[in-house]
């Protein structure tokens, strides 16, 4: 039974090493006074960057959800934030771009504002030409051109009348 432990445990901890979960700090040298402390860093910058981007996808879930319970101001912030951080891939700001054309084209929302998600859904086709989303932001924007031609047609026939 002994000895299982001690394998399960060998290999626990050869696997976090292996996948960094356990940072190799014997290869670091730790500076002897705080004046080094500026250039020792725990981490890489690929690691940052994979947090840094995980970072953006959980606001991006959160947003969603607050999305979800109605609370559309919160909402608009962080998706705006997202889309306004650099640091994030080009996948997420176009993302909370799309979100936010969503949410501003939602019956839901007391504050639609066609003229808005069509401005959000342009902003993503011109700032993000290779987006996965662009299409659908196009077809949509256009749509929603047509709804309000159409709105526009309806107020002028009915007060003619």
């Amino acid at each position: 039974m002994k000895i299982f432990v001690l394998l399960i445990s060998c290999f626990v901890l050869y696997s976090c090493s292996e996948h960094k979960l356990v940072k190799d700090f014997e290869k670091q040298d730790i500076p002897e006074s705080a004046a080094g402390l500026e250039e020792f860093q725990i981490g890489d910058e690929e690691e940052d960057n994979v947090i840094t981007q995980k970072n953006a996808n959980a606001r991006l879930v959160y947003a969603d959800n607050l999305i979800k319970l109605g609370d559309y101001q919160l909402g608009i912030r962080i998706y705006l934030e997202v889309y306004d951080d650099d640091k994030y891939r080009e996948d997420q700001r176009d993302d909370a771009l799309f979100k936010l054309g969503l949410t501003y084209e939602s019956v839901l929302f007391e504050n639609a504002d066609y003229n808005k998600s069509i401005y959000y859904y342009n902003l993503l086709i011109t700032e993000f030409p290779l987006s996965d989303r662009r299409l659908e932001a196009y077809q949509r924007s256009e749509s929603l051109r047509l709804q309000i031609e159409e709105r526009e047609i309806y107020k002028k026939n009915n007060t003619t009348e």
